[in-house]
């Protein structure tokens, strides 16, 4: 959840008004469709100001599109700008493509013709903005950060363009995409599209951009709302860093008379206890809950309050990397037996959420035969224990030579993760007898450069998925993943994703291969899952359309109305 990665973890609280989801087992996705009641008006007659009010704890990092790798840059950039297709209630619309494309025999070309649509400063959108943006996403100048779906969605010669050891490295016009004229753009793939190929198109690493912006602003682009243009619904219209930013309909949008909602107000607020006063005083319209907040809201407004299991994961990174200590495999398996995650997520949270010891979700996507990727590998990690801790620890110590050691857990900054930051460090100190650890609370910016530069030990994270595939939660883990900041490689495990992407024609074969790939990854420890994310949050009954997608976009503006009230 790039995305969607999209790291995630924060798919939670980042975007602080709900990223949820039901359960993918009931193949909805969250939505306040329903939500109009008594104190909205009897009937569904819109209010005059369509003004939807946000409070969430995380300014955006960038809206650079080869630097974004996390839930909150990438769901603002899904909502101001455009790609071939858009999600929307878990399916596929086309979006300035006009309509399907059309497909080769051997299903590896397929060819799109545009629609009449503009950018907000009244140029069109053509084909070769496409080109650029993907070509600029894989060269290696641009240090794109999220350019591995290229790859993963067989986009023809993506894979060499992005290898330094291959011939091809850098030579982004080699890559599987042509302009034919203005409005019709050729995609070749290396094979036959994989089943979640025109989703992934729906991805802010597909989409067209502009050059003359791009070049423009250099390394400023994408850190203003003055250096972003939008092909999108709705336009950036302010951006005060680590204070609020608002979005504005963009009329220039090819369907904007489909539009409702005028204005999205988001206010930046780090303290949970603040923006649940925001939302009881009725200056913000919706607001994710944890902990004891959500008896309180209960009690309050029990027919405001929602609740939901997302297909988000969190986790622990653990640096092997830089710190020598972790890269020794009873340590890293100390630390996952130390962590109590029943009473992390009942006592804690308390917001639905549900201990992990797995990579891919529960509930997520199913075989080719009908069965949970999580029932074909039941399993997972050992869910340990205090003795399992203790164990492991004294068999590290001997082979490390050491009787303690010194880490640093790396989170984002805000109240919330504070009181998870505490309970980490306490289970690792406590059932491990001479850990100490130390937390490093950061602005959302800093702990992403300082995760992606390995300045860590420890580090919370997580995953959202991008599309609705096992290989979303599994690729990311390859020796040269640019989301893989572990420091973890294992052949073993390389092979085996690259042979399932090798088995596109055979999902039997391919399914087989990728629970052979999470168990070798789950043997060896690279991360320490937590838990599945639950998501409990409230929202005024006068919101409808609120759109929480179960994988892709985080959240979708596009259907929002406000009622009168």
């Amino acid at each position: 959840m790039k995305r969607k990665a999209k790291w995630s973890f924060l798919a939670t609280i980042l975007l602080a008004f709900a990223l949820v989801l039901s359960a993918c087992s009931s193949g909805k996705s969250g939505s306040s469709k329903d939500s109009g009641s008594k104190d909205a008006g009897s009937s569904n007659e819109l209010a005059d100001k369509q003004v939807l009010n946000v409070a969430s704890n995380n300014d955006i990092p960038t809206l650079d599109y080869t630097q974004t790798t996390d839930t909150t840059s990438n769901g603002i950039l899904e909502q101001v700008q455009a790609g071939l297709t858009r999600m929307h209630n878990d399916k596929v619309q086309f979006d300035l493509a006009k309509g399907e494309p059309k497909v080769s025999d051997d299903k590896k070309v397929y060819t799109f013709t545009l629609r009449d649509a503009k950018w907000s400063d009244g140029k069109p959108v053509t084909a070769q903005q496409f080109v650029y943006g993907w070509q600029h996403e894989n060269d290696p100048k641009s240090k794109p950060l999220y350019n591995f779906l290229f790859a993963s969605t067989f986009i023809k010669n993506a894979a060499k363009i992005q290898d330094p050891k291959s011939d091809m490295y850098g030579k982004v016009d080699q890559l599987g995409i042509k302009a034919i004229d203005d409005k019709t753009l050729q995609i070749t793939l290396e094979k036959p599209a994989p089943q979640f190929f025109l989703s992934m198109l729906s991805q802010p690493e597909f989409f067209p951009q502009r050059q003359d912006i791009i070049e423009k602003y250099g390394d400023k682009y994408g850190s203003s709302a003055d250096s972003i243009i939008s092909d999108g619904p709705f336009k950036l219209a302010s951006w005060k860093q680590g204070s609020s930013y608002s979005l504005e309909k963009n009329d220039s949008y090819w369907n904007a008379d489909s539009i409702k909602v005028e204005q999205v107000n988001v206010n930046i607020v780090k303290e949970l206890s603040t923006r649940v006063n925001l939302y009881d005083t009725g200056k913000t319209d919706t607001v994710v809950l944890s902990g004891d907040f959500i008896a309180q809201e209960k009690a309050k407004n029990p027919d405001e309050v929602k609740k939901g299991l997302t297909s988000g994961t969190e986790f622990l990174y653990i640096n092997q990397k830089t710190n020598k200590y972790l890269k020794n495999l009873n340590l890293r398996k100390a630390i996952n037996a130390a962590i109590n995650r029943k009473d992390f997520t009942d006592v804690l949270l308390k917001d639905g959420s549900i201990p992990s010891n797995f990579v891919v979700p529960k509930d997520f996507v199913q075989s080719p035969d009908g069965k949970d990727f999580r029932s074909d590998n039941p399993d997972g990690y050992p869910a340990g224990s205090e003795s399992d801790a203790k164990k492991f620890w004294d068999q590290a110590k001997k082979e490390l030579g050491v009787s303690s050691i010194n880490l640093t857990l790396l989170t984002p900054d805000g109240d919330s993760y504070k009181k998870w930051d505490e309970y980490i460090a306490n289970q690792i100190s406590k059932n491990l007898k001479g850990v100490k650890v130390t937390i490093n609370q950061q602005p959302w910016g800093n702990y992403l450069k300082l995760n992606q530069s390995f300045k860590f030990d420890l580090a919370f994270s997580g995953w959202f998925p991008d599309y609705r595939d096992p290989m979303t939660y599994l690729d990311m883990w390859t020796s040269n993943n640019p989301q893989n900041t572990t420091g973890w490689s294992d052949k073993k495990f390389d092979s085996l994703i690259a042979q399932a992407n090798d088995q596109t024609d055979d999902n039997a074969k391919r399914w087989q291969t990728m629970l052979d790939a999470e168990k070798e990854m789950m043997s060896q420890y690279p991360i320490v899952p937590l838990f599945q994310q639950g998501q409990t949050w409230v929202e005024k009954k006068y919101v409808k359309g609120l759109d929480y997608p179960l994988y892709g976009p985080q959240i979708d503006y596009t259907g929002v109305s406000i009622l009168k009230h």
